[in-house]
């Protein structure tokens, strides 16, 4: 059995949940199958179901030695933590396993993607499908290693995670991205989609500061559905990012706003990394906000129905509050990824939301650690390790040839009162059946090994042995130690000027920092030992 085989079972669990909660008449008196991910209905519905899932790849770059960002211009042959052709095979590996997971190893039918470098190769070609019937023989990890070729350099990111994908059997994808704009520009990163459904046009649209938002077409079984992909000014903790985001804001609202003009009950969803919370204009009760107060990202799901009521639905109001995070910063959950709907997605005609479907994908062991927290991209050791920062979110439609304005019943529609007004904690303490490994072993492992050990939390027990700079004295070995909480700091100082030197316990997660390794402390436990 894979490693990765035991992660299945939760997506089915999540399907038979989602079939269980969806009002479509139809899958009655038809056959559920556990064989295939993530819905088995009767032969009708299996054809017009599909997923589309909002996906940051977080910095996936090719390897032309071409980057705006110092980490990837492969620059220094000897350092261990350098980018290379085995560390991005890791990451298309990595990610293709995230996608598998998905409609039985089909992969989604539609992928909103964010982070593929945006292409600065000279010698870069968009005639993806040539390149994939050119190389229909030989592996990306023959590619990526002995059979390596000068001319493969020239591959953007979005070449390379398509050929990882076909390798694994995900296959019959489109593709479109937003050009590259030059190293001059200070944007680093394209938006893209991956569509299984044929791609009849697709806009690039500026933003200040910002990834250009990518608008699709698509033709899904002869009914047009909109999206909009974003990847808004980054920084959502720092208030005065936001009038930034604001403005990213403005110009997609102009353009949902154009698109409901010529048909109010238009098929739209707006997917990608938005940089700022569902709850926004209430964490941030004294500014304007992108997301709330100008896009009018909002939870009552009812109320997009009323032609005077708001016109969009953040699919984060599906779950309950304490799920609803994509993202763990400084021990806080963050909602920085999105999926939105319009109330065209409502009715019986064309393309349908199915109702309680919206989920994050979080497969412990695959793209989150034992705690919940997505396992974040590390460059260690000779192949590097995890993720992405982010964890994808992902929502399930239908198809249908009923008339517009008939409305689809829901179960339990949300009524949008549930927002919280406070970032909330991952709360990993307080669980009791979480058991972290001892972390004394990493002073065995050396720098080259170290790949699949960052990002991960464990248990140390050591003694302050040094304040400037702070090191903690664990097992014998000293590790630097750093913490984004202040008041930690604070007492890991203290306790180093105690005569007694008491031994303490942390809990630890293995970082990396100007290339060293370090340990940063999320919690302080005190005495060794305890429990």
């Amino acid at each position: 059995m894979s490693k990765y085989e035991s992660t299945y079972g939760l997506y089915h669990e999540k399907a038979i949940k989602i079939m269980i909660k969806s009002k479509i008449k139809k899958w009655f008196g038809c056959l559920l199958s556990l064989s295939a991910l993530p819905l088995i209905g009767c032969a009708e519905k299996a054809a017009t179901e599909f997923t589309v899932v909002a996906y940051n790849v977080e910095n996936l770059f090719d390897v032309d030695g071409i980057a705006m960002f110092r980490d990837y211009k492969q620059d220094e042959a000897d350092d261990p933590f350098t980018y290379t052709r085995a560390k991005l095979l890791t990451k298309l590996q990595n990610h293709t396993a995230v996608l598998k997971t998905f409609n039985a190893g089909a992969g989604p039918e539609v992928i909103l993607f964010q982070e593929f470098e945006a292409d600065f190769s000279p010698e870069s070609t968009d005639e993806l499908d040539q390149f994939l019937a050119n190389y229909a023989e030989t592996s990306v990890v023959e590619m990526l290693g002995d059979a390596w070729k000068a001319e493969y350099a020239g591959l953007s990111s979005k070449a390379w995670l398509l050929k990882a994908m076909s390798d694994s059997g995900l296959h019959g994808y489109s593709v479109v991205t937003v050009p590259s704009k030059g190293l001059d520009s200070g944007i680093a990163h394209a938006n893209a989609v991956f569509s299984k459904f044929p791609i009849v046009s697709s806009v690039a649209h500026e933003l200040e500061q910002a990834r250009d938002i990518l608008e699709v077409e698509l033709d899904v079984h002869g009914h047009s559905l909109w999206v909009y992909v974003n990847h808004w000014k980054s920084g959502a903790s720092n208030p005065e990012r936001e009038p930034i985001r604001v403005q990213n804001a403005n110009v997609l609202r102009s353009l949902i706003d154009a698109r409901l003009a010529e048909d109010p009950l238009a098929d739209i969803i707006i997917g990608g990394d938005l940089n700022s919370h569902y709850n926004h204009s209430i964490l941030y009760p004294d500014i304007e906000t992108g997301i709330n107060d100008v896009l009018g990202s909002q939870g009552n799901e009812m109320a997009i129905r009323e032609d005077k009521g708001p016109d969009l639905y953040n699919l984060w109001y599906e779950i309950p509050p304490e799920a609803r995070y994509s993202e763990v910063w400084r021990g806080r959950r963050g909602t920085l990824m999105h999926l939105l709907i319009t109330r065209g997605l409502y009715d019986t005609s064309g393309v349908q939301y199915v109702d309680g479907s919206f989920d994050k994908l979080l497969l412990t062991g695959l793209n989150a650690d034992k705690v919940g927290r997505p396992l974040a991209w590390n460059f260690a050791g000779a192949t590097g390790g995890g993720v992405t920062d982010h964890l994808p979110v992902y929502a399930r439609f239908s198809v249908s040839d009923g008339e517009q304005g008939d409305y689809l019943d829901l179960d339990n529609p949300s009524e949008g009162t549930d927002a919280l007004d406070y970032e909330m904690p991952l709360g990993y303490l307080s669980d009791s059946s979480i058991q972290l490994e001892d972390g004394a072993f990493l002073n065995e492992v050396e720098d080259a090994e170290l790949g699949p050990y960052i990002g991960k939390m464990y248990t140390v027990d050591g003694t302050v042995a040094r304040l400037k700079p702070l090191q903690v004295n664990i097992g014998g070995t000293l590790w630097s130690i750093y913490s984004h909480d202040v008041s930690i700091l604070e007492q890991l100082k203290a306790s180093g000027l105690e005569n007694n030197l008491p031994e303490l316990r942390l809990v630890v997660e293995l970082g990396i920092w100007k290339g060293k390794r370090q340990f940063v402390v999320e919690a302080l436990l005190m005495g060794a030992g305890r429990n």
